[in-house]
C-alpha cells in the first residue's frame, strides 16, 4: 500500500449486502531464489473447464478447502476499469487474465488467497484470530508469477493483520497492524518513514512504516513494511513469517496481547504485471497446515435450531425490553424479487395486523437468538436479520395476518440516541455469517443506517450510514428518529454463509 491508496476494506453493496465474499485455497510450492523474469505478457494457464470459474466481478471469490482467494478490485472509484480473474477450483490456483487500466502509483486491486479473517469474512475452519502470544510458528508456501514489461508497476506481497483485541470487523483494524512483506515488486518504492535494513528469513529487507488515517483517528491503523533487497523471489517453501512478526513486536508495534487476524498472499496492482499467476500457497501456524481440500457442498441449512444464551433483556410473549427501549422482537429474512438466494432462520417469525410478533419456538427469556443462512447473491438483494422495535406498547392481536416481521401500517414510536449505541453479541459457532455481522437501524421514513465495524463496545451514533460498505451515504445525528434494531447477515456474491448468534443486551447514552 502507498501514500494514494485507500484501505483494501472489500466493502460494498447496499441495505443488506455483503462486504467481502470468500474463495479458494491451494497446495504446496517449489524453492527460494527463483528471480522474475521481465517478458512481454505471457498466456495465462489453460485449467479445464469443469473447474474454472471465470469472472470480471469485482469482488468475485470462490472457497476451496479452509482458504479463500479474492478477486478484491476494491480502488474501482480512484482505478475505473475491468479486472478479469479465472480461479480453479480443485486446486485453489488462480490467474488475473487482464489487470486495470495504468493509475499510477495508486494501488487498484489486490487479487489475493486469504487465510484467517479479514475486513468481517472468515474462510471455513479457520485458527484465527490467534493471539500473539500463542503463536509459536508461522510459515508459509507460495509459488507465483508475474508478467508484464519493466516499465510496469507492481508488488507480490504477503498482507497480515493484527487487532488489539479479538473484535475487529467488517470495517477493518482499527489501531491494528498490518504488516506487509514484499517479494517482488517493480517500479515501486518504501513509504512513508525508514526505519533502515533488517536481515530476516535468510534475506536483506527495508523497512517502512506508515500510519493508515481512514475517516476519524479511532479509524486508523499502522502499516509496516518489509521490502526483500537484491535478488526478489516467486517461489518460498516453509517461509517463516512469524520472524516477522517478532520483529514488529520487538519494536513495538504489536503487542503479545494482540491478535493476529489473516494471513493474505497477493499482488498490488497499479500498472500492468499481468498475467499474474499464483499457482499455489498454503500457511502453517504452529505446526497445523489448514487444509486445501475442496470442502463437498451440502446445501443451506436452516434445521439446527437457535442457540440459547444468557442476557440481560427482559422478553415476554417476544415482546423485549431493554431499559427505556421496548418493542416486539423477531428473527426475519429478505430476499429481493431479482435474487435466486435462499435465506432461513430459526426461529420462524409471523407480525399481526396490530403489530405483534408470535414466533415459533418462542424468544427469550434474556436474549434473542437465531441462527441459518443466507445464500450465495450476485445481486447482493437477500439478508437475515434478528433485532426489536425501539419504542412500541404491548398489541392485543387480532390474529396473524402476514408471514413478513414488519407491521404494514403499524405505527411505531421513535426514540433518539443522543451519543452512542451498545449492543452485545455473542457467536455460538465460527460461522462465515457470524463474522460479516451489521447493526441496522431503521428510521421512521424506512431509511436503514448500518455499521459493519466491532460490536460488543458503545457506537457513536455518527458512525451510522446509510452505506456503511463504503460510508458514501448519509451519517445518522443525535436527533435522527429511530424505530427499529437489528443485527443484519448481508449476502456475499458467491458463497453461502451461515450464522448462529444472540443479542444478549442493549443500551444506549
Amino acid at each position: 500500500m502507498d501514500s494514494t491508496a485507500n484501505p483494501k476494506a472489500s466493502s460494498r453493496t447496499s441495505f443488506a449486502r455483503a462486504s467481502i465474499t470468500l474463495f479458494a485455497g491451494l497446495a504446496a510450492c517449489g524453492g527460494l531464489g527463483k528471480r522474475p523474469v521481465e517478458v512481454d505478457a505471457a498466456l495465462p494457464p489453460v485449467w479445464p473447464a469443469e473447474v474454472t470459474v471465470a469472472t470480471c466481478e469485482r469482488y468475485a471469490s470462490v472457497a476451496v478447502g479452509d482458504y479463500v482467494m479474492q478477486s478484491n478490485y476494491w480502488n474501482l472509484e480512484t482505478c475505473p476499469g475491468t479486472q478479469c480473474v479465472e480461479f480453479n477450483t480443485a486446486t485453489g490456483a488462480f490467474s488475473v487474465t487482464q489487470g486495470p487500466p495504468a493509475c499510477g502509483d495508486n494501488v487498484a486491486s489486490y487479487p489475493n488467497v486469504l487465510y484467517g479473517c479479514s475486513f468481517g469474512s472468515c474462510t471455513p475452519n479457520t485458527m484465527l484470530p490467534m493471539q500473539v502470544s500463542a503463536l509459536s510458528t508461522v510459515t508459509s508456501s507460495w509459488d507465483f508469477s508475474a508478467g508484464g514489461t519493466s516499465k510496469d508497476q507492481y508488488n507480490v506481497a504477503y498482507d497480515i493483520w493484527f487487532c488489539p483485541d479479538n473484535n475487529c470487523g467488517s470495517t477493518g483494524f482499527p489501531n491494528g497492524l498490518e504488516l506487509m512483506i514484499w517479494l517482488d515488486y517493480k517500479n515501486v518504492h518504501g513509504w512513508k518513514t525508514s526505519l533502515g535494513s533488517k536481515t530476516l528469513a535468510g534475506h536483506s529487507w527495508d523497512v517502512w512504516l506508515a500510519d493508515m488515517l481512514v475517516g476519524q483517528a479511532s479509524d486508523s491503523w499502522t502499516y509496516l513494511t518489509y521490502m526483500i533487497k537484491g535478488p526478489q523471489v516467486t517461489s518460498l517453501t516453509d517461509f517463516d513469517l512469524g520472524a516477522f512478526i517478532r520483529d514488529a513486536v520487538a519494536r513495538g508495534y504489536i503487542k503479545d496481547t494482540w491478535y493476529m487476524y489473516a494471513i493474505q498472499a497477493g499482488m498490488e496492482v497499479r500498472t500492468g504485471g499481468m498475467p499474474y499467476t499464483s499457482n499455489s500457497f498454503s500457511v502453517t501456524i504452529n505446526g497445523v497446515t489448514p487444509s486445501t481440500v475442496p470442502t463437498p457442498y451440502d446445501g443451506p441449512s436452516c434445521d439446527g435450531g437457535a442457540p440459547t444464551a444468557e442476557g440481560t433483556l427482559a422478553i415476554v410473549d417476544n415482546y423485549v425490553t431493554a431499559g427505556p427501549l421496548h418493542g416486539y422482537g423477531a428473527a426475519w429474512t429478505w430476499v429481493g424479487a431479482d435474487s435466486s438466494a435462499i435465506a432461513c432462520a430459526a426461529p420462524t417469525c409471523t407480525a399481526s395486523a396490530g403489530g405483534a410478533v408470535s414466533c415459533s419456538p418462542p424468544l427469550g427469556p434474556t436474549a434473542l437468538c437465531t441462527s441459518g443462512t443466507v445464500t450465495a447473491d450476485p445481486t447482493y438483494n437477500s439478508v437475515a436479520g434478528l433485532g426489536f422495535n425501539l419504542n412500541q406498547d404491548v398489541t392485543i392481536d387480532a390474529g396473524v395476518v402476514d408471514s413478513g416481521v414488519d407491521a404494514g401500517a403499524v405505527s411505531l414510536g421513535a426514540v433518539t440516541i443522543p451519543n452512542s449505541i451498545m449492543v452485545a453479541i455473542s457467536r455460538s459457532a465460527t460461522l462465515g455469517g457470524n463474522s460479516t455481522l451489521r447493526l441496522q437501524l431503521t428510521d421512521v421514513d424506512g431509511n436503514l443506517f448500518c455499521y459493519g465495524g466491532p460490536l460488543n463496545v458503545p457506537i457513536a451514533i455518527d458512525k451510522f450510514n446509510t452505506k456503511c460498505w463504503n460510508n458514501t451515504g448519509v451519517y445518522a445525528t443525535p436527533s435522527t428518529l429511530f424505530t427499529k434494531l437489528d443485527v443484519i447477515v448481508p449476502s456475499a456474491y458467491s458463497v453461502d454463509l451461515p450464522f448462529s448468534y444472540c443479542i444478549t443486551s442493549v443500551s444506549m447514552d
